[in-house]
């Protein structure tokens, strides 16, 4: 992803374009068995706060999705499960089955509104995707 990144910037200062990474509630909490995956996420927060002063033409923002109805999650229910603390294991089975669980287009509609105009002064934040500051990208 950093290649990525380094060769999109000159473009990216060019417009003052905007870097979204999809980051997880894992970054800042412990769940058994996910340390490489928390890890990884925890990177992109500080990715993003670092590039908000490196390149400061670019707006770069971390977003939590919260839990959503996907294809990872199903799989955390009925596969990784075993590998899971109790605890854990009773939270994500319940989110499915109490309908506690988001449906895509909810954080994804804010990401996407991000995306095409999410304003500097959100720059370096990892934030949640109903965060406040993000209403006016929220759909009524």
């Amino acid at each position: 992803m950093i290649i990525q990144i380094q060769a999109a910037l000159p473009s990216l200062r060019a417009t003052h374009g905007r870097i979204i990474l999809t980051s997880s509630g894992a970054s800042i909490s412990a769940y058994q068995g996910w340390g490489a995956y928390g890890a990884g996420k925890a990177v992109l927060n500080h990715l993003a706060l670092t590039l908000s002063v490196e390149e400061p033409d670019v707006t770069t923002i971390s977003i939590r999705p919260g839990v959503v109805d996907t294809e990872m999650q199903r799989e955390i229910r009925e596969i990784h499960h075993e590998r899971m603390s109790d605890k854990d294991r009773t939270k994500f089975a319940g989110l499915k089955k109490d309908g506690g669980l988001l449906r895509p287009e909810q954080p994804g509609h804010v990401i996407a509104k991000l995306a095409v105009g999410g304003g500097n002064e959100l720059s370096g934040q990892f934030l949640n995707w109903n965060d406040e500051s993000l209403k006016a990208f929220q759909d009524e």
